[in-house]
């Protein structure tokens, strides 16, 4: 019988919000890439929350990493208060699990300073019965002593006690103390597992009202036209080829959204389908950085939507193309500060609706829609289990579709119609 709930913070009751922190800084992506690694993607960050290292001496470790950047680590450095934001679910969460009759503790990774910034703010601590946050005692998880700390202190039972954290090494290290453990993955799917561990748990608010929490665009046609200018260059690289075809921006438009090997097989239908995906891969190879430098058609007003948007939503982009092509995009047409997260077979090997549920994951995403202009985006949202918004405006046709805009600046106010129904 459960009597204990244990939660890690980060990524469970509180978004670390690494990558937006840096965006509200100004840096460039090139610049979060290159700062991302050589802080929290570095041995140092984890010194930050063992507490052992002075700030000082962490920010000089980091800047020996990359010399060059003194100036913008040290900014990075200078006021964290907004790496991490509360989940609009965690009062409540923790609220009602404790109207149940269960005792809620905290066992986290976190350096001092940063604490203290959630001390002052976050909601949800003021329902919580005891807590071992890694500066306190210099060890951090997976290490054992943090668990063991916990238990010791206040007695806890490890076979009534169950642990829900984000990382699954830090899940191993709790079974072998005994303790039930839940892999956090996205918050309904842990609700579902704490309810089959027996927790009495009442519906929280957000499972009932399933308000929209994160914006999913496919590209081509949705954001913009890349046809004309690929279409000239796939065109060179065929008649290099010594190929007699003939590739059109109108016959891409006919083709976008479907997986790469798909549009080699219809677009060179006599020729083998191994020498077909070969002429594919060479031109999405080269077409890439005359994209990045020239652009494409950006479709009408949705730079300004898009920045309208990203105020009230994480945007994502999720589209079936080859890793830098979606980055391109973003470059050539400044946009690199407006998307939290991008994905694409090119990076993950997955299509389309595995990628939804991918970038929901690691971004903890429990409700989005999928904005896109075919067919195929319709399936992979359905099969993702995601609202589909059709972009009419767009390069392809389906009937299959949870609402329909036949401009991008009527997505703002079918939002709020769609979230009103919910």
């Amino acid at each position: 019988m459960i009597q204990n709930i244990i939660f890690d913070i980060g990524q469970v009751l509180a978004k670390f919000r690494w990558k937006e922190y840096m965006n509200d800084l100004g840096f460039s992506k090139e610049l979060k890439e290159r700062i991302g690694k050589v802080t929290v993607q570095s041995s140092f960050w984890k010194e930050v929350d063992r507490g052992v290292m002075s700030l000082e001496e962490i920010i000089e470790g980091c800047i020996k990493l990359e010399p060059e950047l003194e100036k913008e680590i040290r900014l990075f450095y200078r006021d964290m208060s907004t790496i991490v934001i509360e989940y609009k679910y965690a009062e409540e969460l923790l609220f009602k699990l404790k109207k149940q009759g269960y005792r809620i503790y905290l066992l986290s990774n976190y350096g001092e300073r940063n604490f203290s910034y959630i001390a002052k703010k976050f909601r949800f601590l003021k329902y919580i019965d005891g807590q071992i946050i890694s500066y306190q005692i210099q060890h951090i998880k997976p290490e054992p002593e943090i668990y063991r700390a916990l238990l010791e202190k206040y007695q806890l039972d490890p076979e009534n006690s169950i642990f829900l954290d984000d990382l699954e090494e830090n899940l191993e290290m709790a079974k072998t103390f005994g303790i039930k453990t839940i892999h956090f993955t996205s918050l309904y799917s842990s609700l579902e597992k704490l309810r089959n561990f027996g927790v009495t748990l009442p519906k929280l608010f957000c499972e009932q009202t399933e308000c929209y929490d994160g914006l999913m665009f496919d590209l081509d046609g949705t954001l913009w036209d890349s046809t004309t200018a690929a279409a000239k260059i796939w065109d060179d690289v065929v008649k290099r080829r010594g190929l007699s075809y003939e590739v059109t921006p109108q016959r891409l438009k006919q083709l976008y959204g479907l997986p790469l090997e798909e549009i080699a097989v219809e677009l060179f239908p006599e020729i083998s389908k191994e020498e077909a995906i070969d002429i594919m891969e060479e031109c999405v190879v080269v077409q890439c950085p005359v994209l990045s430098e020239k652009g494409g058609t950006l479709l009408e007003k949705i730079k300004e939507t898009l920045q309208d948007l990203s105020k009230r939503y994480p945007i994502f982009i999720i589209s079936n193309c080859r890793s830098g092509y979606i980055e391109a995009f973003l470059k050539a047409h400044q946009l690199e500060n407006i998307f939290t997260d991008t994905a694409c077979p090119g990076d993950t090997g997955k299509l389309k609706a595995d990628n939804i549920r991918l970038v929901m994951e690691r971004n903890h995403i429990l409700n989005p829609i999928y904005i896109g202009d075919t067919n195929g985006d319709s399936m992979a949202a359905k099969d993702a289990n995601v609202p589909f918004i059709f972009a009419r405006y767009g390069f392809g046709m389906t009937d299959q579709y949870d609402a329909a805009i036949d401009s991008i600046e009527e997505l703002i106010p079918v939002l709020g119609l769609l979230e009103e129904t919910k």
